[in-house]
């Protein structure tokens, strides 16, 4: 942790008092105690509205290393050829430590012994949850059980735990959030996921579950049969209006992770500094083009008549739209820099929600699961349900809704198939999750779907293969020694991006 995010933090959360009015808490820029409210709305924002990580770790290096974006200079040189960074490499380490964890552990920390804090309490497991998820999924084993405890246990050498430990944790704190959240349990204030509505977490409670047990699927598929099962049985995500999304505020962005401003999204930062995402893959582009995916024109921009498309002629109000080819910058097209599609404009705003959690996601899920065997449904009917929330769900970033028709026309043409199920709910996550490229990258690490373009760029530092986790900051080594060489002594002896996590057996 670097001395001046403490100093940053500590500077923001004692600036004023926390207002009890979730209004305020959302709209007053200094409104971040270190009281459990003021705590909770800071780390619900730094979640996705840290621009230094949204912008290195989910659009960099997740969104090139699954080719969801490719073109621009950052995504395409370090993303798309996998060359290392070590600031992109690290970024989300450093920040979600200093952060997040240090916030939530403190909500924990300090609602514990308070029969009256209870819901906020089984909140902040919760987040913990989701916050260590991502961290222990990009790098593997990581500080859990004792990260966040330096000031108030004076831990500042915390362990590494081993990622099959820290997952069991996981699916414990989960089961005892949900049956912890109960209308006796006070109110949840400074949430601006779900305004303290405790049904709703109770949903993400078991949702993030099913989520975890897909996660272990292929290392420990007893186990995550039973956590999938109990996830459905206590009640997981009916539509759309469950969705965990932050809707963020029109507030300026900055690089600098010591000024912790985190009230725009994160990821429209990336996209929109210094051009470092704005164009999709071929890969992603194709795939919703060939199939006639309605949510082709909700998220990118069509080339026109009026385009400059030399090598392919337009009739007048005829619409073309185009990728970059992974590894390939958007300048070297034949066309040049302005023959490629781009985002849609509403995709890049400082007030774009960002979504954490979906309706979509839990369905396809629950159709892999049901696939498998695992939970009673029809998984045909859970893929259905699941690729109709993933179009539907694009309206909340203020894009035309898609026809009911033009809904039914793609679902019903595009089926759940024997034979390729696994294939299908693979890609299907990954358009859910083009947004969430953090989540994308983790679920493509367990399935290998979609099929990804080969790189064969001679500059890529992996002869062309996927990294598949980002590798330690290299100064733990003087940090956390002892721990740090543990937890290399367990991937191989060697702190590297070919290395694989605990569940990453494919």
């Amino acid at each position: 942790m670097k001395i001046k995010h403490i100093i940053a933090t500590l500077a923001v959360l004692t600036l004023v008092g926390c207002t009890e009015n979730f209004d305020e808490l959302i709209k007053d820029p200094v409104a971040l105690s270190p009281n459990p409210a003021g705590q909770l709305t800071f780390t619900q924002l730094c979640m996705s509205g840290d621009g230094y990580y949204q912008h290195r770790t989910n659009l960099i290096y997740s969104g090139g290393f699954v080719q969801h974006y490719s073109g621009s200079w950052a995504v395409t040189e370090y993303g798309g050829k996998f060359k290392k960074n070590d600031e992109y490499a690290t970024a989300l380490w450093r920040n979600a430590y200093a952060n997040e964890i240090k916030s939530i552990v403190d909500i924990l920390e300090k609602t514990s012994a308070d029969p009256a804090a209870a819901n906020m309490n089984a909140v902040a497991k919760i987040m913990r949850v989701m916050i260590a998820q991502r961290l222990t999924d990009i790098y593997g084993d990581v500080p859990y059980s004792q990260a966040g405890l330096g000031f108030s246990q004076g831990i500042v050498t915390p362990k590494y735990d081993k990622q099959e430990d820290i997952y069991a944790s996981f699916f414990k704190e989960l089961q005892e959030a949900y049956v912890q959240l109960s209308a006796g349990g006070g109110s949840v204030k400074g949430d601006l996921f779900y305004n303290g509505d405790i049904s709703k977490w109770k949903k993400l409670a078991n949702t993030m579950r099913l989520r975890l047990a897909m996660r272990i699927s292929e290392v420990s598929p007893a186990e995550a049969e039973k956590q999938a099962k109990a996830a459905l049985q206590n009640g997981v995500f009916e539509s759309n209006d469950d969705n965990c999304i932050m809707h963020h505020l029109d507030f300026p962005f900055n690089d600098n992770p010591a000024t912790l401003d985190f009230r725009g999204n994160g990821l429209s930062y990336g996209f929109i500094s210094d051009e470092h995402g704005d164009h999709f893959s071929s890969l992603l582009i194709d795939y919703l083009k060939d199939n006639g995916d309605p949510r082709l024109p909700m998220i990118a921009t069509p080339k026109t008549s009026s385009s400059i498309v030399y090598w392919s002629p337009l009739q007048p109000g005829e619409t073309l739209y185009e990728g970059v080819k992974p590894g390939v910058f958007r300048w070297e097209l034949p066309g040049g820099s302005n023959s490629a599609s781009g985002i849609q404009p509403y995709l890049k705003l400082r007030t774009t929600p960002f979504l954490h959690v979906s309706y979509s996601e839990s369905q396809l899920l629950l159709a892999e699961a049901a696939f498998r065997g695992w939970v009673s449904g029809s998984a045909a009917d859970y893929y259905k349900k699941g690729v109709e929330a993933g179009i539907k769900q694009l309206e909340i970033y203020g894009a035309t809704a898609a026809t009911q028709t033009d809904i039914d026309t793609y679902v019903n043409a595009h089926p759940l198939t024997a034979g390729t199920e696994k294939e299908q709910i693979g890609t299907q996550i990954w358009v859910t999750y083009l947004f969430n490229s953090i989540e994308a990258y983790s679920n493509w690490r367990r399935t290998g779907y979609p099929h990804l373009v080969p790189i064969t760029s001679p500059e890529s530092q992996t002869g062309g293969v996927v990294p598949t986790r980002l590798y330690y900051p290299n100064d733990e080594m003087q940090k956390n020694e002892k721990n740090y060489l543990e937890a290399i002594s367990r991937m191989g002896g060697k702190n590297d991006w070919t290395s694989k996590v605990w569940w990453d057996v494919n």
